[in-house]
């Protein structure tokens, strides 16, 4: 039995239940948790003209996000598991000393539509460059569980972010305003997906299939 399923200190997670922690609290007593470390995405500092004091700091900042399997299974009975991704949000302060800020979890049933998501507004963001006559700002986004991920167009400039806490109540970030999230370049969306395939093959692999 272990703490995979903790987070870091800060403000009390108030997050839409996932199927997951419905089980762990409902079902999984005495639960075992395991997580497994599949890969973390590095947050280059961004530069980025066209956005608000607030987010350009914060972009300035960089950071990483950290993604994992999370498995859960009653003690004795791993045939009743449970799988979620967890994503821990951290930025980068001081000495590049790293701080977590945000952490936010996604169902298994969820992750082959996030990395879909991922791609199509990947695909999308190379469209829209050829724009003759472009929105003053565009927003685009996808959210499951407690984890939301998007684009930001503003005149100029790009961004793509991933949003970790209670998404339903945490307002997108927007070109002036932000909060739980972190910036990358839009370029770095394929990445994201490779990422999201990893957590689907780690998921198979423990499953068995």
């Amino acid at each position: 039995m272990g703490d995979a399923h903790e987070v870091p200190a800060g403000p009390a997670r108030e997050e839409p239940t996932t199927k997951f922690e419905a089980f762990v609290v409902a079902r999984c007593s005495p639960c075992v948790r395991e997580s497994y470390s599949l890969t973390t995405l590095p947050i280059a500092p961004l530069r980025t003209p066209g956005f608000g004091p607030a987010v350009a700091s914060l972009m300035a900042r960089g950071g990483e996000v950290r993604l994992e399997v999370v498995r859960a299974y009653p003690l004795g009975n791993v045939a009743e598991q449970v799988f979620v991704m967890r994503a821990t949000l951290s930025i980068k302060a001081g000495e590049g000393q790293l701080y977590p800020v945000s952490t936010g979890l996604l169902d298994e049933d969820e992750v082959t539509a996030l990395a879909n998501a991922v791609a199509d507004i990947s695909r999308l963001t190379s469209t829209r460059q050829t724009q003759e006559s472009p929105p003053d700002t565009t927003e685009t986004e996808f959210r499951g569980g407690s984890i939301r991920v998007g684009t930001i167009r503003v005149p100029g400039a790009e961004v793509a972010y991933i949003q970790a806490g209670n998404v339903q109540s945490l307002r997108a970030p927007t070109a002036v305003e932000t909060s739980h999230a972190m910036f990358l370049p839009v370029s770095d969306l394929p990445a994201v997906y490779n990422a999201m395939r990893q957590i689907e093959a780690r998921i198979r692999t423990l499953r068995g299939r």
